[in-house]
């Protein structure tokens, strides 16, 4: 199953049957059955009838609403799910400073070695002195991530080794496009904006898989409570940054599927001189990353969809049975 996207502007989403119609001054553009459908996408002046979403929510479908830039403005989901003992363990578990603690620390670790092994890919690739000086500095900073005392001790290693990525991410584009940093609200440049938009796409499916499985998406343990902010839900993206979103970008830009003519300026609102991608590379791009998100990997062969909710199971039992949370990772390293 997917999530379908819709950007056609006017378009409206509707139902007949057990299907998902969208249409548009009485044609019909997409026909799919509602069972072949994880959740809903709607960008820009998109309409849903009444029917539509009342199948969805039924169905335990969630509905997405972006922009018509990709910029996240909120979500039609179901029903919260009955399972309140789950999400009073994952209360209890959020107070106390061990648990906390060692659902973060395996996140962190996860995240860091994940991004070794998308450095280490293109070392493979393309030899480098940046990139392998970045790995071993990485593979230090993860070797600490036990020792670390509390939540403040491992930020700093989450930070040390960020720096240390971004600071080699540039030895990885091979586009010509600008990358000086990881910069965001607003993304400046192409590649920036890219990031963004994968991170967000991916942040609000977590966040929906989460709340079906009876979570609670605004607490986490890496990410501690913050007003608005679903920090359960960037834990669980963190391990996926670098494998999924990173490496789809790097891919987009460095094969000129997606080149500086695809990007426009954002002229309003918060992000205004932020970058954005006009309409028709938007569907270039959401098409690319459906087939990441789908592609079958060596830890992750139904794909990183399924590894999501592999990780949520995962979250779930640490919260509730205090088993050992081991995040989706890509190094050799993970089991060790």
């Amino acid at each position: 199953m997917a999530t379908v996207y819709i950007r056609e502007q006017g378009a409206v989403v509707c139902k007949r049957g057990s299907r998902i119609l969208v249409e548009k001054e009485g044609k019909t553009l997409l026909e799919i059955l509602v069972r072949q459908t994880d959740s809903v996408a709607v960008f820009g002046n998109v309409q849903a009838t009444t029917q539509a979403l009342s199948e969805l929510l039924d169905r335990g479908i969630p509905l997405a609403l972006y922009t018509r830039h990709g910029r996240l403005k909120g979500h039609v989901v179901p029903a919260l799910s009955k399972n309140v003992a789950l999400r009073v363990a994952q209360y209890r578990t959020a107070v106390d400073d061990a648990a906390s603690l060692g659902i973060a620390k395996a996140t962190v670790r996860a995240k860091i070695l994940n991004g070794i092994a998308l450095l280490a890919d293109y070392r493979s690739h393309y030899p480098s002195d940046t990139l392998a000086s970045a790995c071993e500095a990485m593979r230090r900073i993860a070797g600490n991530i036990a020792g670390a005392g509390d939540h403040a001790e491992l930020m700093g290693h989450e930070g040390s080794a960020a720096a240390v990525y971004f600071g080699a991410f540039p030895e990885m584009n091979r586009s010509g496009l600008p990358f000086e940093g990881r910069r965001k609200h607003p993304a400046t440049d192409p590649i920036n904006g890219l990031l963004s938009l994968g991170y967000t796409l991916a942040m609000n499916e977590i966040r929906g898989l989460a709340e079906g499985a009876g979570l609670e998406p605004h607490l986490g343990f890496l990410h501690r409570v913050d007003y608005g902010r679903p920090s359960l839900a960037l834990d669980l993206l963190e391990p996926f940054r670098a494998p999924l979103v990173d490496r789809l970008t790097l891919k987009l830009v460095n094969e000129r599927t997606l080149t500086e003519a695809d990007f426009g300026k954002r002229l309003t609102g918060d992000a205004a001189g932020g970058v954005v991608l006009v309409p028709d590379s938007l569907r270039k791009y959401l098409e690319a990353y459906e087939a990441a998100v789908a592609e079958p990997r060596v830890r992750a062969p139904s794909g990183i969809r399924k590894a999501w909710q592999a990780d949520i199971g995962k979250i779930a039992a640490a919260i509730r049975d205090g088993a050992a949370f081991a995040p989706y990772c890509e190094e050799d390293e993970c089991s060790t």
